[in-house]
């Protein structure tokens, strides 16, 4: 069977839309785009050449894999993030849209800083987007990304390689702080960052499909209450960060409150803040440290 460019996405539209895909035409066209190493705009121009058979072939075998709820970043190998395009594969978190109001609120952060030059921790650095995006956007910058995974590191650090900036990134593997402990030369950090994992373990069950069969449950999983890892970032933190140093996180829709709850009981936080995304919740969560000293 042969199909021009224009019949196969219509085709694979109709597919797509029978598996309840909502975005059918545009996931057809970037399916389509991938396959033929093009921009979406370029198909359209295209629209009467004929694919061959095993490009069609190859074509309705991605859209059968999207048809079973596989993440289309999987598929295609990657996803638009601050203007930057992220490779992503199953190891690792896909970019979200909400992340983004975290880094553009520490590259705003840091403009009005009069910091000569930031060291900032990302915590929990997945596919590498928070780290890579504030390297490339922060030129007076140096990262130290930390993940507890090999394999999520490999790809934060193609990331870093593709964008320009793994001389400014130090890539390290471990559990949250704890590969900075035994570091001699008292690292302090101006500014922590983090996406950690926040869905209640109860919650998992009930993602689409697409998220929870699909994405690392580890990057997901943030225990009972989906709180566990803002208690660890909030009593470690002020070890790591100059006194006054930011302490800012993404948070789950409904927990703004909650994080900046256990930030007060920690008693090492002040000026907590909460950063409204494009649909009016609290996404960011940030507050300034006391610095260990005078918790």
């Amino acid at each position: 069977m042969t199909l021009n460019i224009i019949k196969a996405m219509n085709k694979a539209q109709t597919l797509l839309d029978e598996a309840g895909i909502e975005a059918s035409q545009l996931e057809a066209g970037m399916l389509m785009a991938h396959l033929l190493g093009c921009e979406r705009t370029h198909l359209y121009l295209d629209r009467d050449k004929v694919l061959s058979s095993q490009e069609t072939e190859d074509y309705f075998n991605m859209v059968d894999k999207r048809k079973q709820g596989m993440p289309i970043h999987y598929i295609i190998g990657y996803r638009e993030f601050m203007g930057l395009k992220f490779y992503v594969n199953e190891n690792v978190l896909i970019p979200r849209p909400d992340t983004e109001v975290l880094v553009e609120y520490v590259i705003n952060h840091c403009k009005n800083s009069g910091v000569h030059f930031l060291k900032i921790l990302d915590i929990g650095t997945g596919s590498g987007a928070i780290a890579v995006s504030l390297a490339k956007y922060i030129e007076n910058c140096h990262v130290t990304a930390i993940d507890i995974d090999d394999k999520a590191l490999a790809v934060a650090k193609k990331n870093g390689i593709d964008h320009g900036v793994a001389d400014r990134i130090e890539f390290i593997q471990g559990n949250l702080f704890y590969p900075l402990m035994d570091k001699k030369d008292n690292l302090k950090f101006h500014i922590m960052v983090s996406n950690p994992p926040y869905i209640p373990t109860a919650d998992i069950k009930k993602l689409e499909t697409q998220v929870k069969d699909y994405e690392p449950i580890k990057a997901l999983d943030g225990g009972r209450e989906g709180l566990d890892f803002y208690r660890t970032l909030a009593k470690d933190a002020p070890k790591f960060l100059y006194d006054g140093g930011l302490w800012a996180v993404e948070v789950g829709y409904n927990q703004a409150k909650q994080v900046a709850h256990i930030l007060s009981e920690q008693g090492c936080y002040y000026d907590i803040e909460f950063i409204k995304d494009l649909s009016g919740y609290d996404r960011v969560v940030s507050a300034r440290t006391k610095g260990v000293e005078r918790c």
